[in-house]
């Protein structure tokens, strides 16, 4: 079960991202803020896309090959004349359900101790106390409508920002000694907490713990951090003269960010692309806002057919009509269950004693892998045999459980009669759902279920009928 899940999760997460990403593509040459929206709902579509697999109705779509279909039906439970006999199960260790965890708890992992040490930073950090940086700051915070702080810890090598309200902004001892980085420093921490990229930071690092396994995952929040500190640039540079603005990235090259924050620093392997975009003063394409829209609208719109997708197989087609017909005489009709399963309910439901008046037609042997499960699981939990329990005493009276002979059985006993006919209406439904069989084998199998299905709720309201009247 949680290896189809995550082969279903794969596939479309792997389709989202790249969709995503393409978008991000086609919006080259423009600014870097749009091209981060768009990655921005790209992220957020992954974070929705588990919630909706589980939610929106399933589109079947025939793009497997066909299956052959089987020539007996599944065997069906017998049913038997003696009592409900517990079968404990030992439980069974899911590798591929450990490993996932795992691994998403390792990202988790990564992020918990990144937030915990700018916890730590921050609450031993002191306020900047040189007066050209406060000033810069104030005049550059005075737009925001959140509180702003900034701090200096000796604990961090390049400037950083976390937080939403209050907003943080670090740095570090030895920059604040420069009071002429100080205009290009604090436009570009500003710029990220205007945005609000350390939130979408956090988001992005959430959709990895989701979606570790898949590499366009990594691609697309990677390409968002990217985009992110570009869109910052581009907007510090606006307010601080370019050629100042490269001095100051040059003289943080090789800081060591933090995992967890938005931080200025650039590595020496990004560095000369970064600073040659930030000198380039040549036009870029205007913004376009209705394309942006276009993209971002487009890629939440279409996550939701994205997840009611179910691939299936073709329906079998029989080699001949001969062929058919014959396979289907040597194949037992599940409607005779049908018959005597409710014969049986309507015997208990009245009061009179269990009887099975002819025996149960045996399916052919199948395969173990096509057989259906010969265990339930009652309301407690307890994995069960379904069998239907014979009257306890002699004569058909079921002696000795407070029930009087021809009454029927005690309440508990027509209860356990009921949720047994209910776990067998599911069964037969679930197997109605098998891909290759036929449409006839199908149908009986839901009319099996119908069957089951209103022989409980039958034997139900009459016993609610008998405790009214007690």
């Amino acid at each position: 079960m949680i290896a189809d899940l995550l082969i279903e999760l794969g596939w479309k997460s792997a389709l989202a991202c790249a969709v995503a990403l393409l978008a991000s593509q086609a919006l080259r040459g423009r600014p870097a803020a749009q091209r981060v929206a768009v990655l921005r709902a790209g992220t957020g579509v992954l974070l929705l896309l588990p919630i909706l697999i589980l939610t929106v109705p399933a589109i079947e779509i025939a793009a497997l090959p066909a299956v052959a279909a089987p020539s007996v039906l599944p065997a069906m439970p017998e049913v038997g004349a003696s009592a409900v006999v517990a079968a404990p199960v030992m439980p069974k260790i899911d590798w591929i359900a450990l490993a996932y965890l795992g691994g998403a708890a390792f990202v988790l992992l990564r992020l918990a101790v990144g937030l915990f040490l700018l916890h730590r930073w921050t609450r031993h950090a002191v306020p900047a106390s040189h007066p050209v940086w406060r000033e810069v700051f104030a005049r550059a915070a005075e737009p925001l409508r959140r509180p702003v702080r900034l701090l200096v810890s000796p604990r961090i090598a390049s400037p950083l920002s976390l937080g939403v309200a209050p907003a943080t902004i670090l740095i570090d001892p030895d920059i604040e000694q420069r009071p002429d980085r100080a205009a290009a420093v604090i436009a570009h921490e500003i710029a990220h907490v205007r945005r609000f990229d350390w939130l979408a930071m956090l988001v992005g690092r959430l959709a990895l713990a989701l979606f570790w396994f898949n590499p366009f995952a990594w691609l697309l929040v990677a390409e968002l951090a990217r985009q992110t500190e570009l869109a910052a640039d581009e907007e510090a540079v606006r307010h601080v003269a370019r050629a100042d603005y490269a001095q100051t990235l040059l003289a943080v090259a090789g800081g060591c960010g933090a995992h967890a924050a938005c931080g200025m620093a650039v590595t020496r392997s990004a560095m000369a692309r970064r600073i040659r975009r930030v000198l380039d003063t040549a036009p870029r394409k205007p913004a376009s806002g209705l394309a942006c829209a276009v993209l971002i609208a487009g890629i939440p719109l279409g996550i939701a057919p994205l997840a009611a997708m179910q691939i299936v197989a073709r329906p079998a087609v029989p080699a001949s009509p001969g062929a058919e017909s014959a396979a289907r005489q040597t194949i037992p009709e599940a409607r005779p269950l049908e018959s005597s399963v409710r014969k049986q309910a309507v015997r208990v439901a009245q009061g009179l004693p269990y009887r099975r008046d002819k025996p149960v037609p045996r399916m052919a042997p199948v395969p173990e892998a096509m057989a259906i499960p010969r265990q339930f699981h009652a309301l407690s939990g307890a994995p069960v045999q379904v069998q239907v329990p014979p009257p306890p005493g002699p004569g058909g009276s079921f002696a000795g459980t407070g029930a009087a002979p021809g009454d029927g059985g005690s309440v508990e006993q027509r209860l356990a009669v009921v949720e047994r006919l209910r776990a067998a209406a599911l069964e037969y439904r679930d197997r109605a759902r098998t891909p290759g069989l036929s449409l006839d084998t199908r149908k009986s199998y839901r009319n099996v279920s119908a069957s089951l299905a209103d022989e409980a709720d039958k034997l139900e309201k009459q016993l609610q009928q008998i405790a009214g009247r007690r």
